[in-house]
């Protein structure tokens, strides 16, 4: 017998003891126990593939895998791994945005506002000497009003304040980009992996995988690269897939303003009483944002105040802000060269 006749003899032994199930041998589920693949590759005759069928991968790429991608920034979405292929061997992302949204910066509209009060001297040029505060009520809209007086004196000259315009405020356009930055990617990967035999294919240019049939919805039959560079995807996985595994974000926005108060003219007719109700006129100026107007006695017996607006023009406030700053830099560069269609072969 010559030594390649006895290597047959052996594997043909082989393939008949391996289909022997604890009595005589099935001769005819095992006519062909290597299911047509030469003897020195028969070493689990008559197995067969629990799983799929997958073409076998080039040079420079690790076996199949189960990878599964999603536009979806809900980590929720991101499903498990099957059953039939349980580890999770990538956890990734792709579609890397370079640059990013602020929200819009506004500013809230400033107020012209009324003095708060006024406030009296005993002395007739409104130097604060022996002065007696006639205080407005809190927001007054200039409606008649009795205010209290710290004395009962009647008072030389009383002063009136300037009207004021109230601050802006920086506020967020609600119409504008949310105020959380969104997740810099638009991709979502994971690959999972079960079982792989090299033997159980009937087509030895074929591997068989652990996998679900079909393929769950989003999962494709995917072979990684495992040289540096840019693969050129073979013919059988012609869809390359550029993920990462990571990412450093310095994204940031500069924080909202305001700048000055610009364009403001409030002016208002103050006029003082000596009755309560704002009917018996002791005296009347007009005080603008330029300054206080004093009111002169004699006889200044003060009882009651109103006033009203001639010019009401409170202006506006620039907004500054919402610059957007850094970026987000993927990390881990991964290729992935995919099987058109979510189907696999069977054995």
């Amino acid at each position: 017998m010559t030594k390649a006749h006895f290597v047959i003899a052996v594997a043909a032994a082989g393939c008949l003891a391996g289909c022997f199930y604890n009595g005589p041998v099935a001769m005819d589920m095992c006519m062909d126990p290597c299911g047509g693949r030469p003897a020195y590759e028969c070493d689990n005759p008559c197995a067969e593939c629990e799983g799929g069928c997958a073409d076998l991968p080039p040079l420079g790429f690790a076996d199949p895998i189960l990878l599964w991608t999603g536009d979806t920034a809900d980590a929720a979405s991101v499903p498990a791994c099957p059953a039939e292929a349980p580890d999770l061997v990538f956890d990734g992302y792709g579609g890397f945005e370079e640059a990013h949204s602020c929200p819009a910066c506004l500013c809230t509209e400033p107020s012209c506002e009324l003095p708060r009060g006024l406030v009296g001297s005993a002395s007739a040029a409104c130097d604060g000497t022996g002065s007696t505060s006639f205080d407005a009520p809190a927001g007054w809209d200039g409606a008649c009003t009795a205010p209290a007086a710290m004395s009962s004196d009647e008072p030389g000259s009383l002063l009136i304040p300037a009207p004021t315009v109230s601050g802006c405020a920086p506020a967020l356009d609600p119409a504008g980009a949310p105020p959380e930055l969104p997740v810099p990617w638009s991709v979502r990967a994971r690959g999972c992996v079960g079982s792989v035999d090299r033997h159980t294919c009937r087509d030895p240019a074929r591997i068989c995988v652990a996998s679900p049939a079909p393929l769950p919805a989003g999962f494709s039959m995917c072979v990684r690269y495992l040289r540096p560079g840019v693969p050129a995807c073979p013919e059988v996985y012609p869809d390359l897939r550029e993920l990462y595994q990571g990412f450093d974000d310095t994204r940031s926005c500069t924080p909202c303003g305001c700048g000055p108060i610009e364009g403001s003219a409030c002016s208002a007719l103050v006029s003082v009483h000596e009755d309560d109700r704002c009917e018996q006129l002791l005296g009347a100026e007009t005080v603008t944002l330029a300054g206080p107007k004093c009111v002169a006695g004699p006889d200044l017996r003060l009882e009651s105040m109103d006033a009203r607006w001639l010019s009401d023009e409170p202006g506006a406030c620039a907004p500054t802000g919402g610059v957007a700053l850094g970026e987000a830099t993927p990390k881990s560069a991964s290729f992935f060269c995919c099987q058109s269609d979510e189907v696999i072969h069977a054995p």
